[in-house]
């Protein structure tokens, strides 16, 4: 099982996987404060946001970042490839794409 968090914060389960893509649309009237969706799945507590600056993050929630890594910039077609294989639990063969560590750069503002 999935779910999924909305740009205005609201979380929905059962989420149809072919709406990934409208969800992903949100981002493109997504305010600042609230600039990012993302996919949680349920069964391993791994959660994948994409946020308007073409960043994608990856991380297990209760974890406080440390095991948070991000890649950009990555492409809706990369994004939402990613997130169906979050929603199937290919949690093992999604932790060896070429993330890097942390939510962002160094020295970035983010």
């Amino acid at each position: 099982m999935f779910g999924v968090i909305h740009s205005n914060g609201s979380g929905e389960n059962n989420f149809p996987v072919e709406r990934l893509p409208n969800l992903y649309d949100e981002l493109l009237s997504a305010d600042p404060e609230h600039g990012d969706v993302a996919v949680v799945n349920d069964d391993t507590g791994w959660c994948m946001s994409a946020h308007r600056d073409g960043r994608l993050v990856f991380e297990r929630l209760g974890t406080r970042g440390t095991t948070a890594r991000h890649m950009i910039p990555v492409s809706k077609a990369g994004v939402l490839e990613l997130w169906k294989r979050l929603t199937r639990g290919d949690v093992e063969g999604l932790l060896k794409e070429p993330w890097r560590p942390s939510y962002t750069e160094k020295g970035s503002s983010l």
